[in-house]
């Protein structure tokens, strides 16, 4: 007799001693597995554990011989667990991967992953087979990996998503019971000082006590988050009424009012500013109320920072204008929609025009004539003021060489932006705009705020005394509205202080006003500095400027702002003596 196969059988006895030591092979492999194998009866009854159920459960070797498995399962797992086994009792398919945590020896939970099958008719088994695999180091990792997905890494705060997440919950409860939700938008103020100050760390550990400040303010229902940066939100869900929003952002602004520890003992104060949006009135879903109180964050910047401020309509209407103003200014220089329009400057003491100030118009298409106070600020918000800038720069002079050619000697003031000032290569841009357009430098003077001067006072000392040193002339404007050093006004190489309107509108009514501009025109006289007062609207004020020694005036009294062809009219009714016969330029100075 032969197999199949065409070779003859084995021997029994042969046969018996590889079956025996198949069995033993088997055996040690389940004894060595790092899985535990465990077989039960149709009820789950442990009928065998496997050595490894001891080393991963702490129990004593055969603990869980005679039990049921399930009484050690996590009761919120228990019950799929008993499920699974019945199914697979039930039928003959294999148990898919399951995951259950179960209870060691030392009270802590695992989490297991487990496969099975439905051995109960094997004759050699007889039982339902479970190989259960520890995987507790792989759930961590995965859930680790999932609250980092949710959670900003520096504070342990919720993050975008999760806010999101939660904010769309909260709305649709308020939708079902008719309640209110609120959505703050927090910003720190000046925050980017402190880390150049103290340094990323310094900043890092800063946010990180701000969100355990602003924690500490709301309920357990309601939540913080970091967008980013020095940016979070809070949501408070089911508030009784809008108002409560703003006792809750008093709250948080008290609480900056304390100062946070900085490194080596400093105390660093850092405020913020809270914008404010409510369900429903200001929005009916996430996207909205966002954007809504962040403009309303901004309401509160520009109103002074350290402050809170309620979206309402009017901001919204401000922040279209604002935009559509961003939007078309960033075409207005190429579609030639600027002007430049100049004041008359007068010596009081002989009332001779002596120099103008060129001021930038935007004539919109369809807005019509755009007042300054309107574009100004959003070009400097922006960082357009930088390229407007240079082109106001570039137009005043190529005017100045047009007025030098008809022999006119005018000195027309030019303004500089705080944010221009800070441009590493301001000088150079200067200098080299004078010299391509062939003016006389004299003829060129820079108006720029004390403010933006004082920001970097020993840089500004260098850039300035490069410019003056090529014959270009150098003004404060708006003086004594900022925050001038006067150990660093007596080194800036200044010829003209300007007197801002605010005190001169009122020196002729106003004690204080009367003796603010007396003392600035002393300190001028005694740096051997010129003066000139703006805004000066009567002869009232003309007479008290006289009398207290003022070198120069500009205001309505003398003439508005107005186009070159206007203003040329007014520069042929000036005396001969006060022009220079066409063609000659002093240009060697720069």
């Amino acid at each position: 007799m032969s197999t199949s196969s065409g070779r003859p059988p084995l021997p029994a006895r042969r046969r018996s001693r590889l079956l025996k030591e198949n069995e033993e092979a088997f055996r040690a492999l389940v004894q060595h597995s790092h899985d535990i194998i465990t077989v039960h009866d149709r009820q789950g009854v442990t009928l065998y554990e496997s050595p490894a159920a001891a080393r991963i459960l702490g129990y004593p070797a055969g603990t869980l011989i005679g039990k049921v498995p399930f009484d050690s399962v996590h009761p919120k797992d228990a019950a799929r667990a008993r499920q699974a086994f019945s199914t697979l009792v039930e039928g003959s398919q294999p148990l898919e991967p399951m995951e259950f945590r179960f209870r060691r020896a030392d009270g802590t939970w695992i989490h297991l992953e487990a496969l099975g099958n439905n051995l109960l008719d094997h004759p050699g088994i007889g039982g339902v087979v479970l190989t259960s695999r520890d995987v507790t180091e792989r759930k961590r990792t995965e859930q680790r990996a999932h609250y980092l997905t949710q959670h900003d890494a520096l504070t342990g705060l919720p993050n975008r998503m999760l806010m999101q997440d939660r904010l769309n919950q909260a709305l649709s409860q308020a939708r079902r019971s008719g309640g209110v939700v609120a959505l703050m938008f927090l910003d720190l103020d000046r925050f980017k000082l402190v880390n150049d100050s103290f340094g990323h760390p310094q900043g890092d550990a800063l946010l990180k006590e701000v969100a355990n400040r602003v924690t500490a303010c709301l309920r357990d229902t309601d939540t913080v988050a970091r967008l980013g940066g020095d940016e979070f939100t809070v949501l408070l869900p089911d508030l009784a009424a809008p108002q409560v929003a703003g006792q809750v952002a008093e709250r948080i602004l008290r609480l900056f009012s304390q100062p946070f520890a900085g490194a080596e003992e400093h105390e660093i104060f850092v405020s913020a500013s809270i914008g404010i949006s409510v369900f429903p009135r200001d929005g009916a879903d996430p996207e909205a109320l966002l954007k809504h109180a962040d403009t309303a964050m901004y309401s509160a910047k520009e109103a002074g920072r350290n402050s809170y401020r309620y979206f309402t309509d009017n901001l919204n209407a401000q922040v279209r204008e604002k935009v559509i103003l961003e939007s078309g200014l960033r075409r207005a220089i190429e579609r030639g929609e600027l002007r430049l329009h100049y004041q008359p400057k007068i010596d009081l003491a002989t009332g001779r025009l002596i120099g103008a100030e060129s001021l930038v118009r935007w004539q919109h298409p369809s807005m019509g004539l755009v007042p300054p106070a309107k574009f100004i600020p959003v070009a400097e918000d922006s960082g357009l003021i930088v390229p407007l800038g240079e082109w106001v720069l570039r137009t005043a002079c190529e005017q100045i060489r047009k007025w030098q050619d008809w022999g006119q000697e005018l000195k027309v003031a030019i303004n500089v932006s705080a944010r221009q000032f800070q441009q590493q290569n301001l000088a150079k841009l200067v200098l080299g705009v004078v010299r391509e357009a062939g003016v006389d430098p004299g003829c060129v003077e820079l108006e720029l705020t004390e403010s933006a001067i004082m920001k970097d006072a020993e840089a500004s000392v260098s850039t300035l005394e490069h410019i003056k040193s090529r014959g270009i002339s150098i003004a404060i404007d708006d003086f004594g509205t900022g925050y001038s050093s006067l150990s660093y006004l007596k080194r800036l190489p200044l010829d003209i202080l300007k007197i801002d309107r605010s005190f001169v509108r009122d020196i002729t009514t106003d004690h204080n006003d009367a003796a603010i501009v007396r003392a600035i025109i002393g300190l001028a006289r005694s740096l051997g500095i010129k003066v000139i007062a703006e805004g000066v609207e009567d002869d009232k004020q003309l007479e008290f400027l006289n009398a207290n020694g003022c070198n120069y005036g500009q205001g309505y009294l003398f003439g508005k702002p107005i186009e070159p062809e206007g203003f040329e009219a007014m520069l042929a009714r000036r005396p001969l003596a006060d022009r220079r016969r066409p063609g000659r330029r002093r240009t060697d100075r720069v």
